[in-house]
């Protein structure tokens, strides 16, 4: 039976402490972790929904296996610039610890904390669209509910051509 996918950050993966080394495919203990390949994550992402009252665009740049993921939210009269902050890139279906280096990156999280609200950003790919589920946790007191919003995002052809 095939298992499922399972989305793995290379830095996660574990290391085979009982032989004192690095397992194959893992960093040695206090060094750097496996890179995983950013670039199908990379470039401007840009909401389909016109209306949408969440994320207008996101901004994805990969650093040696790590992210910068700028966002945008829906504002009048221009989009609110959330400002840049570190995402976390993970590949899929890597069994073990072989593969992982450079392996293409399929998803990410990044995290925004903002006086009255932490937001945690959990993206994925899916047909070379990027889904983005934002998770705001208020801590300002207000009483206000922590909420839920997905947005469908695409690259425009000169963003694509680029990444």
């Amino acid at each position: 039976m095939p298992q499922p996918l399972r989305l793995t950050r290379a830095r996660d993966a574990p290391r085979d402490a009982a032989a004192g080394s690095a397992a194959p495919g893992s960093a040695a203990p206090g060094s750097a972790a496996p890179a995983v390949d950013t670039a199908p994550l990379v470039g401007t992402w840009v909401s389909f929904d016109a209306a949408t009252r969440g994320l207008v665009r996101v901004v994805v740049a990969g650093r040696g296996g790590r992210l910068a993921v700028r966002a945008f939210g829906a504002s009048s009269p221009a989009p609110q610039d959330w400002g840049e902050t570190e995402g976390d890139a993970f590949a899929g279906g890597v069994e073990g610890v072989e593969g992982v280096e450079g392996a293409a990156a399929v998803a990410f999280t990044a995290r925004y904390r903002f006086g009255f609200v932490d937001v945690l950003l959990a993206a994925y790919l899916n047909r070379r669209l990027l889904v983005v589920d934002c998770y705001s946790v208020f801590r300002d007191g207000s009483g206000r509910s922590s909420y839920f919003g997905r947005d469908h995002f695409y690259q425009p052809a000169e963003s694509a051509s680029r990444a």
